[in-house]
């Protein structure tokens, strides 16, 4: 071939190299598995966790429903758990193994149904269980508050679900003898109904307390309640209802015994997912994920409880929503088992929200090998770079070598009267560095393929 065909070859492997070596280091749409962790239950062994799936194009994470399959190991035992991420990319696990405690290794392994990892590796546990916070919403705060008899007001769940009734408990207390066969009338606010007036508590522990059943009709109000007993003592209160926007209507006994509880859920938007655990004093003891249909949205469920004693049932339409109860999110006491307290003062119980923590984040091993592939990359690109440009370089002094050469001999034939001569071709160590460097070209541009093809 000629020096021209050398330069145009040169280049074209060059710039096909570089090209190659640009796309292996550019960046891509990766999909991986988080698993969030939370504190396990009192009881041990069992872990309530959740599994979300997401694809990050490197600007942003988005949702990306996937079925996958789960595989656990601790204490020699081998979870495994097929499924899939529902339309905000969450799915709930619930694993079991005996005797596991906060802190001890789990392995993890998350594949989609094709076999790709999701994530791999160790739960991360963190060094120190956090403790859980206390939503200090239960009792309201009053605007007013008079009278010889004074009320303490609690909405069931902590705030009222837009359009679906809710129970108000009212407890009346009074220096001096205890309130007797106390009634209570409610005023409500605009956009506020009762819906069944006050009732008193048969229950003889809670004499003095009733409960007022209460409609949202919008998404602000109060109520004015004046209390009067047998005793002729009265008292005002007078303060605004927690109402959560968006909050689901939540239908569940405030005590039970031992073992499945009904629970039914109503959406007052067109929300169609409702997430709900239970919480113990301890952890997160299960999860589950509602699917809610028809007019309005709604959706039943049995609940496993075992753990005796009180327990939150955090009903939410957002799948973090538990991580702190607010906004739209309702916690619930429950009571199971013997030795319930009275309704009233379950209900006056303040919710605990528990810490979350990353367990495993499938994303930091992707974005490793993806580091790592750009790198490689970039130094094929630059390499490729580099030895084209040399070869041209090269070639280019070689054709300008060889053009003073044939100019020096037509001088000299026109001189002489002859005709010219064809110019000598020696090869040196020049030649051979250009051959050497045309190889090296080569083995870059067949490390970029095989790079390539091998993605």
């Amino acid at each position: 071939m000629t020096g021209r065909t050398w330069i145009a070859v040169v280049a074209v492997l060059s710039i096909a190299t570089l090209a190659i070596g640009l796309r292996i280091g550019a960046g891509e749409t990766m999909r991986a598995a988080i698993v969030i962790g939370a504190p396990l239950p009192s009881h041990g062994g069992h872990a309530a966790w959740q599994l979300r799936t997401q694809e990050d194009d490197g600007n942003m994470r988005s949702a990306a429903p996937t079925a996958f399959v789960f595989v656990a190991r601790a204490h020699g035992v081998v979870r495994t758990i097929h499924g899939s991420t529902n339309v905000d990319g969450v799915a709930e696990i619930a694993l079991d193994f005996p005797e596991l405690s906060n802190g001890e290794p789990v392995e993890l392994d998350v594949t989609d149904d094709r076999g790709a990892v999701l994530a791999r590796g160790s739960a991360a546990w963190p060094k120190v269980i956090p403790h859980p916070t206390t939503i200090d919403h239960a009792i309201l705060r009053p605007a007013l508050a008079e009278g010889n008899l004074r009320m303490r007001v609690t909405v069931l769940g902590g705030a009222l679900a837009p359009n679906q009734p809710g129970r108000v408990w009212v407890t009346t207390e009074a220096q001096g003898e205890a309130p007797r066969n106390v009634h209570v009338d409610a005023t409500p606010d605009l956009g506020i109904e009762v819906t069944t007036p006050f009732a008193a508590s048969h229950d003889p522990r809670c004499s003095s307390t009733g409960v007022i059943e209460i409609t949202a009709l919008g998404h602000l109000g109060g109520v004015a309640l004046h209390a009067r007993d047998d005793l002729g003592r009265e008292g005002d209160w007078y303060g605004m209802l927690p109402i959560a926007a968006g909050a689901m209507h939540v239908a569940l006994p405030l005590t039970t015994e031992p073992g499945t509880v009904r629970l039914t859920v109503t959406s007052a938007s067109a929300r169609t997912l409702a997430y709900v655990e239970v919480d113990d004093g301890v952890g997160r003891a299960s999860a589950t994920i509602l699917t809610l249909t028809g007019e309005p949205p709604r959706a039943e469920a049995m609940l496993d409880l075992e753990t005796l004693g009180r327990s939150f049932v955090v009903v939410s339409g957002e799948p973090e929503g538990a991580v702190n109860i607010v906004g739209a999110a309702r916690a619930l006491p429950i009571w199971v088992g013997p030795d319930a307290p009275c309704e009233a003062a379950l209900a006056e119980v303040s919710a605990q929200a528990f810490p979350r923590f990353v367990a495993l984040d499938g994303f930091d091993a992707k974005h490793a090998a993806l580091a790592a592939r750009r790198r490689r990359g970039r130094l094929i690109a630059l390499g490729a770079l580099a030895l084209g440009s040399l070869l041209e370089t090269l070639l280019l002094l070689r054709a300008a070598r060889e053009g003073r050469e044939r100019l020096r001999l037509l001088h000299t034939a026109i001189a002489e009267g002859t005709e010219a001569k064809a110019p000598v071709t020696r090869r040196g160590a020049f030649d051979i560095l250009v051959v050497l460097m045309l190889s090296l070209l080569g083995f870059v541009l067949l490390f970029a393929l095989v790079e390539w093809t091998s993605r």
